[in-house]
């Protein structure tokens, strides 16, 4: 179920997805964005005018790209959320444990975003970054945040999102997904199966406060050939769970 304004102004509508336009595509001139969108060119050309005017995108040989005055702002953002400035310390630390990748993930608007990742000397490239969205139920994280969601939330996150797959392995079916939820609530740790991405696997587990009010969730995610055998079921899962505890612990005293 998507969330319609009462009241939506067109020309706004235009100019976001025109920045979540050159987001997706990297960059794009205004002929690319006019087939990519649908829109006439004079209108992508008048919005692109405005944004650059406002240094929010930027004209390189008639490539437009997002300017970096999104980024401060996204910055801003972020700064302003006490877990990033809690969790990021244990995160780094993490990820120098284990030598992969180490991650922190919030719910926002039905979807896990990537506040944090740090990255350990063996750590792979993946395609995710600080910023980058995705369907809760495809990963660990994402997954682990479901798992302590209020059932109303939890219920409306599925309705409006649905769950599609990112590969073979994605949990598409709702009754499989609730009883993968009821065992990580019950062993306090989730595990993504290359459900998201093929050849990676990932262990996450929630950060909760000590009034058990969910705060988002940290996570390894590494290789496959890697994640294996008590390793991957035993060791990570225990190391993700003390670092998301400290992370709690912290925040409820900050």
């Amino acid at each position: 179920m998507n969330i319609e304004p009462k009241h939506p102004v067109k020309s706004a509508e235009k100019t976001l997805s025109i920045i979540d336009a050159l987001h997706e595509l990297e960059g794009a001139g205004i002929t690319e964005l006019s087939r990519h969108l649908g829109y006439s060119k004079a209108t992508v050309h008048h919005h692109l005018s405005t944004l650059e005017a406002n240094e929010y995108v930027v004209n390189r040989d008639d490539r437009y790209q997002l300017g970096i005055r999104l980024f401060e702002l996204g910055q801003f953002t972020r700064r302003e959320i006490d877990l990033f400035e809690i969790a990021k310390p244990e995160v780094d630390s993490l990820a120098e444990r284990t030598g992969e990748i180490a991650n922190l993930m919030f719910e926002e608007h039905g979807r896990g975003i990537y506040l944090y990742i740090a990255r350990g000397e063996q750590a792979v490239h993946l395609d995710t970054h600080i910023g980058t969205r995705q369907y809760l139920h495809t990963s660990a994280s994402g997954k682990s945040i479901l798992s302590h969601l209020p059932q109303e939330h939890l219920e409306s996150i599925i309705d409006r999102h649905g769950l599609p797959s990112e590969t073979e392995n994605t949990v598409t079916d709702v009754d499989h997904l609730r009883s993968e939820l009821n065992e990580i609530r019950t062993h306090g740790v989730a595990f993504d199966g290359e459900e998201r991405a093929e050849g990676i696997r990932c262990v996450a587990a929630p950060i909760l406060d000590n009034q058990q009010t969910l705060l988002g969730a940290v996570s390894v995610s590494a290789p496959s050939v890697r994640m294996q055998g008590d390793w991957f079921k035993e060791e990570v899962p225990e190391l993700v769970k003390k670092t998301a505890k400290i992370i709690g612990i912290n925040a409820s005293y900050s």
